[in-house]
């Protein structure tokens, strides 16, 4: 007996899946987009991650911009790691990292994300390893729950702890460098995205999180 026939629109789905996937590839590699005028340099922030998070590359995007921030801010080289792998440490290190950046006197860990376990400890192993003061940057919506963890967690040490999002930590400085002059503001984000594009995503990253701004 032979079989039923297959519905029309089975076998329409089955066909568009190659192309599906090709246009998924396509939307995935474009870069991400977004417009200056109009905008506060926190809102252009916001945007760009809001964009990031559709593509699942909201860690990487927010830890590339917070390096090119140190770098557009400080007038010095920041050292060039993959997200989630710049604050490696076993016993074999020689200098660990216990953040993401580094600079002085200061440790800088992006969070994104809910509160977990293994950043707030990240955050406990960089207070009682060193003297130094830690910044947890994470979203703006964030910041609240962040900051009821880390001030149940046990060790914590809130005069060693910033907690703010990664919008205001850019967006501040962006607007303070530029004058808070809308002109300003755009060269910095332009200096901004340039660093981070040719700095982060040329060596550590994809072309699907490039940024372009208008």
């Amino acid at each position: 007996m032979a079989a039923a026939p297959k519905p029309r629109s089975v076998l329409i789905d089955k066909a568009q899946k190659p192309f599906a996937s090709v246009l998924r590839g396509i939307l995935e590699q474009e870069p991400l987009e977004v417009r200056v005028r109009g905008r506060s340099a926190e809102a252009v922030i916001r945007e760009l991650l809001m964009q990031a998070e559709a593509k699942g590359k909201t860690g990487d995007v927010a830890q590339y911009l917070v390096g090119a921030k140190l770098m557009l801010r400080l007038k010095r080289d920041i050292p060039v790691y993959p997200a989630n792998k710049a604050d490696r440490k076993s016993w074999s290190d020689q200098q660990p990292r216990y953040g993401d950046f580094e600079q002085e006197n200061a440790i800088f860990e992006v969070a994104v994300g809910l509160p977990d376990e293994k950043h707030i400890k990240q955050v406990l192993d960089a207070l009682e390893a060193i003297d130094c003061e830690v910044w947890l940057l994470t979203r703006a919506e964030r910041v609240p729950a962040w900051k009821v963890e880390l001030g149940k967690a046990e060790g914590m040490d809130p005069r060693r702890v910033m907690i703010t999002s990664v919008e205001s930590f850019i967006g501040q400085n962006v607007a303070e460098l530029g004058d808070f002059s809308a002109k300003g503001k755009h060269e910095q984000l332009r200096q901004l995205v340039d660093l981070y594009n040719t700095r982060w995503i040329e060596r550590v990253g994809t072309p699907g999180i490039r940024i372009l701004i208008k």
